[in-house]
């Protein structure tokens, strides 16, 4: 490890990070000051939406989630090189004057500016919710829920997920905070159910007229708080039929699940149809008939093969083929990738905040955070070469992403060092370690 004296720590006290000794188990962290050049054109889209101490602590927090394993204050406050106290981190999360939805709204709808292409215009607006448990008490909004993933009861927050998919890139659009009726009137704030919050945020998304938008949901939103929504927008929607649904084709009630296997033994085809990843081999039949409180729909039934279950697909778009609404709904994949990712490598559920306000911008920035690394891997594709009118763009995993701001965050910053050290010897012992 270099040792620089306290002399020579005054003399390149401009540069915006240094390494240093301090371990979170077995890797070394690395402390940001200015933002690295390759992502300020990501931060100056949003730099209207704040003043300036605001754009500063907002800008840190974002670099340093994009880095960290871990996205509690504290923790993020440490990767901050001429960080203030984690106080003032959370004073900035409470307090400070900033619209968290417009923010992420503006960089996702940049995001799709220069991803745009006459060839596609079909937007995918897909909605989900996740769960993070949390055992702290006096946290606004904690309240008891079904813990999905492990089956247990637990308390904790229920969090509405948007995202947007287009060009085979995905990118986050909001966080919404589902906040019980009993806490709703604490925190002064209307009580919508998650449906209605699915609704909502349908009806305040704006986008270009250029793009044909499909809204994807999974069998909890189809109901008509979100389809109406998609209705006054004419926008089409796909979700999941639920399996006992009535289903009435000429004077006929069905209930989905019999019906559909039925359809498929009689009259189903096979068809490969491609994913996000891979081509799979599908059964699927397609009938037309009115579902209950949602009108006219075509449903395509559709079987893996090798599997004997089957869904419903239900969509509004009654000209749409059976191959093209079993590959939109494909798509829904997507955020379901995007929320592995957040949790995963992001820290979206490790805030440690009380207010309400607080924990709702937390989930913007690790949204921002995810957008800035997606933008870091877009501005690597192209400059590989690669084509920008492709159908898809095949962008790095998350934890190659991370890994290549770190790198971007090491050079650019040792090249700053470079250029405001005297010492001969700390220069040509920097250049070798940026040559290695």
């Amino acid at each position: 490890m270099m040792i620089v004296s306290a002399k020579e720590k005054r003399r390149i006290l401009p540069i915006s990070f240094v390494a240093h000794r301090t371990y979170h188990g077995s890797r070394r962290m690395i402390t940001i000051g200015n933002i690295p050049r390759k992502t300020k054109a990501f931060f100056n889209t949003v730099k209207s939406e704040f003043g300036t101490p605001a754009f500063s602590h907002f800008c840190s927090l974002v670099m340093a989630i994009t880095i960290s394993h871990c996205s509690t204050i504290e923790r993020l406050a440490r990767l901050l090189r001429n960080s203030t106290h984690r106080t003032n981190h959370g004073e900035f999360l409470w307090r400070s004057d900033w619209n968290e939805s417009s923010v992420m709204q503006q960089i996702a709808l940049d995001m799709l500016r220069s991803l745009f292409t006459k060839k596609d215009r079909h937007l995918f607006f897909i909605i989900d919710d996740t769960q993070t448990l949390k055992r702290a008490k006096k946290m606004d909004a904690v309240g008891k829920l079904h813990h999905h993933a492990t089956g247990k009861y637990g308390t904790g927050h229920t969090i509405l997920k948007v995202c947007l998919y287009y060009h085979g890139v995905t990118i986050p659009w909001a966080s919404l905070l589902y906040v019980k009726q009993e806490h709703a009137s604490k925190l002064e704030i209307p009580f919508c159910k998650l449906t209605e919050l699915a609704g909502e945020a349908i009806r305040r998304s704006t986008f270009s007229g250029k793009f044909n938008v499909t809204v994807l949901f999974d069998a909890f939103y189809l109901c008509p708080n979100v389809v109406d929504a998609c209705k006054e927008r004419k926008w089409h929607y796909i979700g999941v039929g639920k399996s006992n649904r009535w289903f009435t084709v000429g004077s006929i009630k069905r209930k989905l699940a019999k019906y559909g296997r039925n359809v498929l033994n009689n009259s189903g085809i096979w068809c490969n149809i491609a994913g996000l990843r891979k081509t799979k081999t599908y059964r699927l039949a397609e009938r037309i008939g009115k579902l209950n409180k949602l009108g006219i729909v075509k449903i395509v039934f559709s079987r893996r093969k090798g599997e004997n279950k089957h869904i419903a697909l239900v969509t509004d778009d009654l000209r749409a083929s059976l191959k093209t609404i079993v590959a939109d709904y494909l798509k829904r994949w997507s955020i379901e990738m995007l929320i592995k990712d957040e949790k995963q490598h992001l820290g979206l559920g490790d805030y440690r905040v009380k207010r309400y306000r607080a924990v709702v911008r937390h989930l913007h920035l690790v949204d921002c955070a995810y957008a800035c690394l997606t933008h870091v891997g877009i501005k690597t594709y192209r400059a590989q070469g690669q084509n920008k009118t492709k159908n898809v763009l095949r962008l790095e995993p998350i934890s190659k992403l991370k890994d290549r701001m770190l790198r971007i965050v090491w050079q650019e910053n040792v090249e700053d060092v470079i250029k405001y050290s005297h010492e001969k010897p700390i220069i040509r012992r920097l250049e070798k370690l940026l040559a290695a």
